[in-house]
């Protein structure tokens, strides 16, 4: 179960009474599904806090086969992999851009289990490096895909800006920074267009 808190005042029973349900759903009593259920529409975070996110409990069991009863070096990890994930995230990133990037710190720590096992079985049978070595090769390949999927997401998103510029038309992905006039050698009012620095130029017609 997550360490998640919850907030039991929107759940509809005791806390008590939630750990029993709990308990009889854990064992297989059907008949527990119906307030299990109704808590869960209630509370929707209550499913995290019981392990319904299959992609934190996956991180949580390589991390845990990573260190052990080492629990300062599991919270170390688990502190990295969260600044990792909000540095990659953003304060704007949509649900999307999330589950990418909960997909890239995924990847990122197969890479770093499989490096270790290589490390650990360097003078291993040459069947098992040639496992290894293939494992690491996959991750890596998984956490790049991964990155590049970001990347094209956030690229498809940014904004197309179109700029006529005398007889041209240009089309300008990315962000304007400012619209600012200036004074030709005539004296006349010239409108320049400052791009920002991850505006890139998309077509010109």
């Amino acid at each position: 179960m997550s360490e998640k808190k919850i907030s039991m005042q929107q759940v509809p029973i005791t806390s008590e009474e939630l750990r029993e349900i709990i308990k009889r759903a854990e064992s297989g009593d059907i008949e527990a599904l119906p307030a299990l259920r109704n808590s869960l529409e209630c509370v929707p975070e209550l499913a995290q806090c019981l392990g319904g996110n299959a992609a934190e409990a996956a991180e949580g069991a390589l991390i845990q086969a990573m260190t052990g009863e080492n629990l300062t070096l599991r919270e170390a990890m688990m502190h990295h992999l969260a600044m990792m994930r909000a540095e990659l995230a953003g304060p704007n990133s949509t649900s999307l851009e999330k589950l990418l990037v909960d997909r890239i710190v995924a990847c990122w720590l197969q890479v770093q289990s499989a490096d270790i096992a290589a490390i650990q079985t360097k003078n291993g049978e040459p069947q098992l490096l040639e496992f290894q070595e293939r494992r690491r090769t996959r991750a890596h390949r998984r956490l790049l895909s991964a990155i590049k999927t970001l990347a094209t997401v956030r690229k498809l998103a940014l904004p197309v800006l179109q700029l006529n510029i005398g007889e041209k038309q240009i089309n300008v992905a990315g962000g304007v920074e400012s619209l600012v006039e200036n004074r030709n050698v005539d004296g006349r009012a010239e409108d320049k267009v400052q791009l920002g620095p991850e505006a890139k130029q998309i077509g010109q017609e």
